[in-house]
């Protein structure tokens, strides 16, 4: 099982993995170019020795003192080499001073990816989040899109409608540039001549994130197959201040928690309807909670906080066949005493596995047995965060470092 990378700094980085105990560095995508969050390991981050903790990315070259990578307004950019390896990879640092620019970009690439999706023409997005159990009403409500695949689509739609925008979309993670500096099209303006379509937004759903209404952020998942991913630069640089559904929390004094963004909007979505009695708040990726958003939901009125995150048939072995705690248990032990610290009561929920299931999660346990059946589980099957840790193997505790959790949550 992988060890991620907690604490202040993880705030402001893609899930980074443990690749060294020695040295205390871990690996993962990277905050600038971006990068596959579950299998990237192109950025890496050392804290030893202390004082002297520093990054790297080997594919853009950015490097410098870890302390840059925490500064919410940093004071300069971080630094780059004079001769990066892919100067057209090495994109632009987002400013925080940009960030009404970056939000009215990512409306924007919303309305077009909206637009996308229920065009007759183009038929399988739509399709596959039917499949997934959302109606029409709820796409609408999330403002699911779906993201072209020819890396010049956007760009163009950009061009068109907002060409002022324009040198704000790298900093934003909208768009990049080509590898080759060449596009399809000759007639281009210099301006735009190497322009494309960020990777991850080509061929993608698309899912805003919402924050008193307005595009704080985008994700996007692959279909038909499985995985999310970010755009390139730091959440909070670019402005990415809330987790996936934040605004649906409003007024209510319980909250779901899950990770990813399909469960939290399945979820919310029977919530809006009558059919759950608690909206879910999804925050993307297992590792990566911000203490700022368990200090927000207190402030706002809520009072208990459900942690719903995958049930496992077993947990993962190492290369010596010993067992660790499943992902899964280890962040709802971390998260949870965030948000007990915070001030809230932390419920767990552990979901039951069909017969031969692997695992269960929120967004497919509400497909098959609907709202109604996960209603009585939320008021039947939830325990305090104190008795869920309680109940895990105390060996197995010790191994991941949370045994100081017993009985203090």
């Amino acid at each position: 099982m992988p060890t991620y990378l907690h604490g202040a700094l993880s705030a402001h980085l893609p899930p980074l993995r443990l690749v060294s105990r020695a040295s205390q560095e871990y690996a993962g995508a990277c905050p600038f170019c971006g990068g596959d969050e579950r299998r990237s390991d192109r950025f890496h981050v050392w804290l030893t020795p202390t004082g002297r903790e520093r990054y790297w990315c080997r594919r853009c070259n950015r490097k410098g003192p870890a302390s840059e990578l925490t500064n919410e307004r940093p004071s300069r950019r971080p630094s780059q080499s004079a001769e990066p390896r892919r100067p057209r990879m090495n994109g632009p640092t987002p400013r925080q001073e940009h960030i009404p620019h970056y939000r009215a970009l990512y409306a924007l690439v919303a309305t077009w990816a909206e637009a996308n999706l229920h065009q007759p023409w183009n038929p399988e997005p739509l399709a596959y989040l039917r499949q997934r159990g959302f109606d029409l009403a709820t796409m609408r409500w999330a403002r699911l899109g779906y993201a072209l695949r020819d890396p010049q689509s956007l760009v163009t739609f950009l061009e068109r409608h907002v060409p002022w925008l324009l040198p704000y979309a790298e900093e934003a993670g909208v768009l990049t540039r080509d590898e080759m500096g060449e596009t399809a099209h000759a007639d281009r303006t210099p301006h735009a001549v190497s322009l494309r379509t960020h990777p991850n937004l080509c061929g993608r759903i698309v899912i805003p994130y919402l924050s008193a209404g307005e595009v704080c952020d985008l994700r996007t998942r692959r279909f038909p197959g499985k995985g999310y991913a970010s755009l390139p630069g730091s959440y909070a640089w670019r402005g990415a201040t809330v987790p996936l559904g934040w605004d649906a929390t409003r007024g209510s004094e319980v909250v779901i928690i899950t990770e990813g963004e399909f469960k939290a909007l399945a979820a919310t979505a029977a919530f809006r309807v009558g059919a759950l009695p608690y909206p879910a708040i999804g925050h993307p990726g297992l590792n990566y909670f911000r203490p700022a958003w368990a200090t927000a939901l207190n402030r706002q009125g809520v009072r208990v906080a459900i942690l719903a995150y995958d049930a496992r048939a077993t947990r993962p072995r190492d290369d010596d066949g010993h067992e660790h705690l499943a992902p899964e248990e280890a962040w709802t032990i971390r998260h949870g005493a965030t948000l007990a610290a915070a001030g809230l009561q932390v419920l767990v929920l552990t979901l039951p596995l069909e017969p031969g299931a692997a695992k269960e999660d929120l967004d497919n346990f509400l497909l098959i047995h609907g709202p109604a059946a996960l209603t009585w589980h939320l008021q039947t099957h939830v325990r305090p965060l104190a008795a869920s840790i309680a109940a895990l193997p105390r060996a197995l505790l010790r191994a991941a470092g949370l045994d100081h959790h017993l009985g203090t949550a």
